[in-house]
């Protein structure tokens, strides 16, 4: 259908993204699904199918409790494909069947990846799959004995190589939750630093992106680090650390989060807690119990997200960069301006300014939808902490999802899918193929004041 319709990169991957949230919803759905054996909603089934593709994070009911091992394996399974992306994934099934990989499938392909050019993709999509395997199965191991001396061998086995996935596609899925205890994600392991520590490693790793991970492997072999790889770890280490201490500071002596934690926990838990937000969404502590300094920077990190090319959301770091470069520094003499020795191109701008106003102004009005749609039983401070963390892909709540109405819950659907799939493929999913014949007009300058 693809190939008669002609769509461009864009349409595919958001179709092929589409399709599999819906195969996912129906699976969902099954009796065989639900411990209870019962039918599931479509409208929950639709929103836990999209979060997981999406690797967000927001559930309407408990993983655990609710979902048999066949619905959690569905789950999972679902995770992956977001994770690696739908595109990668159809590569991978058509490498493993042996079958070539035409020019438009490596366009396709190169949109998905958010790549320059398309020369040497296939490579960079093999390599891509083995760094995914390869590092999941590390924190699938180094989880392991903590949860089988939790859980046993079956039952530990699966729930370590469950977080390990989830944790490294940054999806903020867990299935730890108990009858009377559910929605607890991973509290029970706040002063498990064995648990706690391999599954930041594998959030900051899924969410720098691969371009990244293979350039510091080209490193140890005494290449340099490219100009993108260094503002991708530079910001990261600042959002890291800086809001760590921020945390510490706002939370250090409050006894709802961390204040009754030794110092060691409490270090631990403040580091969690700043990379959690940069779309992970898993947690130690209830948020809702965090004060409301403490919700805004969650609400902050949770916008930035973390890198190009990766598994996480929000806008992107080296987004933020590049508009505050814009907006901070002077141009040089030629109109240009300048960073570490480069031009940053106005082009560069020009995207960077359309993906955060695109995100603030999807924020803002799915805000005041939910509010809308809710009444006085949800807050404007919880709907727009719910907003960030769908279009971000986080997957932190304030403990509202599981109570909204369905037209939040669609709200949600939508925010998540274009956190995923990105506003701007979105929009060039939408555009005419045929360039309009107004685009060589040249046109007098406009008098509008501004500022």
């Amino acid at each position: 259908m693809i190939k008669r319709k002609k769509l461009n990169p864009a349409a595919q991957i958001v179709i092929g993204f589409f399709t599999v949230i819906l195969v996912g919803t129906l699976l969902l759905c099954l009796p065989v699904s639900s411990n209870n054996g019962e039918w599931f909603s479509f409208i929950d089934s639709f929103t836990t199918s999209t979060s997981a593709v999406c690797v967000t994070g927001l559930v309407v009911v408990d993983t655990a409790v609710h979902f048999s091992l066949f619905g959690q394996i569905v789950i999972l399974f679902l995770i992956q494909i977001g994770g690696l992306g739908f595109i990668t994934i159809t590569a991978l099934v058509f490498l493993i069947m042996g079958k070539k990989i035409t020019f438009e499938r490596r366009i396709t392909m190169q949109e998905s990846l958010n790549q320059e050019n398309v020369q040497g993709i296939v490579k960079l999509v093999k390599n891509i799959i083995i760094l995914v395997f390869v590092t999941e199965l590390i924190g699938f191991l180094c989880l392991a004995p903590s949860f089988i001396n939790l859980y046993g061998w079956g039952d530990g086995l699966f729930k370590a190589l469950f977080l390990s996935i989830s944790a490294f596609c940054n999806a903020g899925f867990d299935n730890l939750g108990t009858v009377g205890s559910e929605f607890s994600s991973l509290s029970i392991f706040a002063q498990n630093s064995l648990v706690l520590l391999p599954i930041m490693l594998l959030i900051v790793i899924g969410g720098i992106g691969f371009i990244v991970i293979f350039d510091i492997g080209k490193k140890f072999k005494g290449e340099k680090l490219s100009l993108h790889s260094k503002v991708v770890l530079i910001i990261t280490a600042i959002l890291v650390f800086g809001g760590a201490i921020l945390f510490g500071l706002l939370e250090w002596n409050n006894p709802e989060t961390i204040g009754n934690m030794n110092v060691w926990d409490k270090i631990i838990n403040c580091l969690f807690q700043s990379i959690t937000p940069r779309t992970a969404g898993f947690l130690t502590y209830d948020p809702a119990k965090l004060s409301q300094a403490s919700i805004m920077l969650t609400d902050i990190l949770m916008f930035i997200g973390g890198s190009p090319a990766s598994a996480a959301g929000g806008i992107k770091t080296t987004t933020l960069l590049v508009l505050l470069i814009a907006i901070f520094k002077r141009e040089n003499v030629n109109g240009n301006i300048a960073f570490f020795k480069r031009k940053i191109s106005t082009k560069m701008v020009k995207k960077s300014l359309r993906v955060i106003v695109s995100a603030l102004v999807l924020v803002l009005t799915s805000t005041f939808l939910i509010c809308a749609f809710e009444g006085s039983t949800v807050t404007a401070i919880e709907a727009m902490f719910e907003s960030i963390s769908a279009i971000s892909t986080v997957g932190l709540t304030l403990g509202i999802t599981p109570f909204l109405c369905a037209g939040s819950k669609l709200i949600l659907i939508f925010l998540m899918f274009a956190g995923r799939v990105g506003a701007i493929t979105l929009t060039l999913a939408l555009a005419n193929r045929k360039a309009s014949i107004h685009h060589d007009i040249e046109y007098p300058d406009s008098k509008i004041m501004v500022g």
